[in-house]
């Protein structure tokens, strides 16, 4: 029977071989094995550990957090953890002495040997093999948290740094507030409900990544909610070229619009003047169904260009994710956007960047360079207001008439093609002045994610 394996969590080799003398000098039979900090969820996985030693710091990692995500994989593995600092916790003996030579650690360690019925000690199954290689190996973001939230098991990917383990998003994340409350709502959602969060599509200003995220609960081998998986994506540029067809296609509608507009125009002067003709001709009979046909080759044209696809299917996203993604598009500098407040919203992913990219760009357009624009969440929808000068129109709703503009530069379609989107979606747009005396858009009737 081989002798049981103490695992050190060190960056240093000669470590090892520091403890595994103690250990000899007290006649205690272990082997010692070593691993780095941001490694030790995965050696875990596929070493038979009987006793776990964690420094009180590792490479800037509490030994703490390393040893809580440990024993949150194997809740019975003996932790001990070594230093002038360090702290008794939950399956966690302190031993204040830097030394790993000391006696004092060796006997800590004896001890723990002595009394161990772990199941991290029997050797790595198959599967446990293949969950080890998936987070060594893929480059996305995985992760397996507790239900207090803490990672337990997570891969060193670009979103997520390593020193995450035993800790929670908000404690050493990259990401803004507004991203880690939404994250914070979705991982109690997943935990409290037990219910599955798929296909997430979330925007972090602060590292200027867009990401899709999905999480399941976990269930342990007694079938009691230890957690969640997930799994977040890094969709960056995947985004960038869906901007860039939506300003395209936004572009193309938009020509579609004007051209149908000022051949609108042009048909009824014509109509006009051909009613006034008093001869009774076939050939005036013939440019009068002309113009007929062509009138409703125009209608199609409008109607065509300001509709998105009836087939669409809604998907739940978060208001502050889709406002932060149309804000990094614009590339405005005086300009400022703030997310008051957040709700999910059920709605088709294209149309509903389309519509804050009209509203964001009319506040701007409206507002000058420097105006400041707020987003928030209201209890049947939400609202975009800004600081500029407000709706100088009445009534207000004309700003939603097809080839309504204010400035001559402006097609006057954008706020036409917004209420039509908003419409699509059963809901109810609607202007008035803002509280800083600009302009303020309110989206009701908006249907809340169950």
């Amino acid at each position: 029977m081989s002798p049981p394996t103490v695992l050190l969590i060190t960056a240093e080799t000669a470590a090892g071989k520091r403890l595994q003398a103690a250990l000899e000098q007290a006649a205690i039979d272990a082997t010692v094995e070593t691993t780095e900090p941001e490694c030790v969820d995965t050696t875990l996985l596929r070493t038979a550990v009987d006793c776990l030693v964690v420094p009180v710091t590792c490479e800037g990692m509490a030994g703490g957090h390393l040893a809580e995500a440990a024993t949150g994989l194997y809740p019975t593995l003996p932790v001990i953890m070594y230093g002038s600092e360090a702290d008794r916790g939950e399956h966690i003996q302190a031993i204040a002495d830097d030394d790993l030579g000391s006696p004092e650690l060796a006997a800590a360690v004896g001890e723990a040997l002595e009394n161990s019925e772990t199941m991290a000690a029997r050797p790595a199954s198959r599967p446990e093999t293949i969950l080890a290689t998936m987070f060594e190996r893929n480059s996305e973001h995985l992760y397996v948290k507790d239900t207090d939230r803490q990672y337990l098991l997570l891969n060193d990917s670009s979103y997520a740094p390593p020193e995450l383990l035993g800790r929670r998003d908000e404690d050493g994340l990259p990401a803004g507030a507004t991203y880690l409350d939404a994250a914070r709502g979705d991982d109690l959602q997943v935990i409290n409900d037990e219910t599955d969060i798929l296909d997430i599509h979330e925007f972090s200003p602060s590292m200027g990544k867009h990401l899709r995220t999905s999480k399941v609960p976990w269930y342990d081998e007694t079938d009691e909610l230890a957690g969640l998986i997930g799994i977040t994506q890094d969709i960056t540029d995947q985004k960038e070229r869906e901007r860039l067809l939506r300003q395209q296609n936004e572009r193309l509608r938009k020509v579609a619009l004007l051209a149908a507009h000022e051949l609108r125009n042009e048909l009824q002067v014509s109509t006009g003047h051909l009613s006034q003709i008093e001869a009774d001709d076939e050939h005036i009979g013939a440019v009068e169904e002309s113009i007929d046909r062509l009138s409703s080759i125009v209608d199609k044209v409008v109607s065509l260009a300001s509709s998105d696809s009836p087939e669409f299917e809604p998907e739940q996203q978060w208001l502050s994710t889709v406002a932060w993604d149309v804000w990094s598009s614009l590339s405005l500098e005086a300009a400022s956007l703030e997310v008051t407040s957040d709700r999910r919203v059920l709605a088709d992913p294209e149309s509903m960047r389309l519509f804050l990219e009209i509203l964001l760009s009319n506040a701007v357009e409206h507002g000058g360079p420097d105006v400041a624009i707020r987003v928030g969440a209201t209890s049947s929808g939400f609202f975009v207001a800004d600081d500029g000068p407000g709706v100088d129109v009445s009534p207000p709703e004309r700003v939603f008439e097809a080839g309504y503009a204010s400035e001559k530069q402006n097609s006057g379609f954008g706020l036409y093609i917004a209420n039509r989107i908003a419409k699509e979606h059963g809901w109810s747009l609607s202007v008035d002045d803002s509280e800083a005396g600009g302009a303020r858009f309110t989206v009701t009737d908006v249907e809340r994610p169950d």
